[in-house]
């Protein structure tokens, strides 16, 4: 379990636990502030569904991959479709929901608020038949400004990550710094700085970047 996540990561795998019983997941909205944990909480989730089950997990970020094309690509690869050279994204889709119906699947659109177009999670919850689309975003109101007939079909949980107090702030960099260097090397007053810097900014992912450029330098 993340630290301090235990409870979003129950709620996460709530929504998932109808497709073990052969029906349809729930699907899932899960919003907040960059660096609080909402990715790697799901991605954890998501490879303990894995190893637990015959659920297909996908996780995509759609930062890097905005285009209904590209996420079919990637979707392809991730169930072991290799026939994609001269092939058009209907074509892939077809070929993509064909194996995915044989089962059941989960799958996560990361930062969805970049894709150029929604038409492919309408696609996916219109042909896909046992799933749970979990959709990430930093922004909550993109859930009111999705089309109506995707809302209707999505009709999803929502799940808000806080950002982390001070003490949870202190306590992940703790446990990351126990992992990264020898036992004595970093000092509590060190430890206790970057944390009131990490927490000021709300982003864990600042903390631990001090962590490791702090490491450097004293190597150096």
């Amino acid at each position: 379990l993340i630290p301090y996540r235990e409870n979003q990561q129950h709620y996460i795998a709530t929504c998932i636990k109808p497709l073990f019983q052969e029906r349809n997941g729930r699907n899932l909205f899960i919003y907040g502030n960059p660096g609080i944990g909402k990715t790697v909480a799901t991605i954890h989730v998501l490879n303990e569904q894995e190893e637990k089950s015959d659920i297909t997990p996908i996780y995509i970020n759609c930062w890097k991959r905005n285009t209904a094309y590209k996420i079919i690509l990637d979707i392809c690869e991730k169930v072991g479709y290799k026939f994609t050279i001269n092939k058009s994204t209907d074509e892939l889709l077809d070929a993509v929901t064909g194996i995915l119906n044989k089962g059941s699947c989960v799958i996560c659109l990361d930062e969805v608020d970049k894709l150029d177009s929604n038409d492919i999670i309408y696609y996916l919850l219109e042909n896909i038949y046992k799933k749970t689309i979990i959709l990430i975003t930093n922004e909550k109101p993109l859930l009111d400004k999705l089309d109506s007939r995707i809302k209707s079909r999505l009709n999803p949980e929502t799940l808000e990550f806080k950002p982390y107090n001070y003490e949870e702030t202190l306590g992940i960099l703790k446990q990351r710094s126990e992992y990264a260097f020898v036992m004595g090397a970093l000092g509590k007053d060190s430890i206790e700085l970057i944390a009131r810097k990490t927490f000021e900014l709300k982003d864990l992912r600042t903390g631990i970047y001090l962590l490791k450029e702090s490491g450097d330098i004293a190597e150096s």
